[in-house]
């Protein structure tokens, strides 16, 4: 509570007061949002999980590190922007959900690309094509949080409450769109992984049945 009240009373100091600023910004800003250090948490357990597997040569995990960590810093990219804007726009719930959503996103793949890499019915070629795809959603959506960043560059410092907040509305729905997707393509990869299996063991039991006769 007392660092909270810390951090509102640093936010109303003037210019003279820009040093103070600087150095409770990073801190303070965590502390007043808990869903920044769960998102932090999340990204880092994939982020470590991956890692292990990438060691051990399974190199598709290899997105799931390289877009957690890009995740990470665009998150602390934020978050350490957020004195050049608003109390109204630091809190916009729809901030939080372009992270979560980005969050589910590279979950899905994590997640996806393991089960269909370990499954015998998915032949290398198809685990190559799908990895591809695959690079290409999860490239969109850290595109769609890099513009996220846009809201609290210098450059943009003229824009209106209403003005970022249109944009990150925007955003939001973009990246809701990517989510979609995402699971649309994984579940698509869901259905053709078990019609593999199905005719397999159809051919199994056809073979079994032909040579008991």
């Amino acid at each position: 509570m007392k660092l909270t009240i810390l951090s509102l009373a640093v936010l109303g100091l003037s210019g003279g007061n820009a040093r103070a600023q600087a150095v409770v910004s990073a801190p303070v800003l965590e502390v007043q949002s808990g869903i920044q250090t769960g998102l932090q948490k999340t990204m880092k357990g994939l982020s470590k999980a991956a890692n292990i597997l990438v060691k051990a040569g399974v190199k598709e995990q290899e997105l799931t590190k390289v877009f957690s960590e890009k995740n990470l810093k665009l998150a602390r990219t934020w978050y350490d922007g957020l004195l050049q804007v608003s109390s109204a726009v630091r809190s916009y719930r729809r901030v939080q959900s372009v992270f979560e959503k980005q969050g589910k996103i590279i979950q899905t793949y994590s997640t996806a690309i393991e089960t269909l890499r370990q499954s015998p019915f998915v032949q290398p070629e198809q685990l190559s094509l799908m990895t591809s795809v695959y690079t290409k959603m999860l490239t969109q959506s850290a595109n769609t949080l890099s513009d996220l960043q846009t809201v609290v560059s210098p450059t943009m410092l003229k824009m209106t409450d209403a003005e970022r907040m249109r944009f990150i509305d925007k955003l939001d729905v973009k990246i809701s769109d990517q989510l979609s997707l995402i699971t649309y393509y994984t579940q698509r990869n869901y259905v053709q992984m078990h019609l593999a299996e199905q005719k397999a063991r159809d051919a199994q039991a056809l073979n079994a049945l032909m040579g008991a006769r």
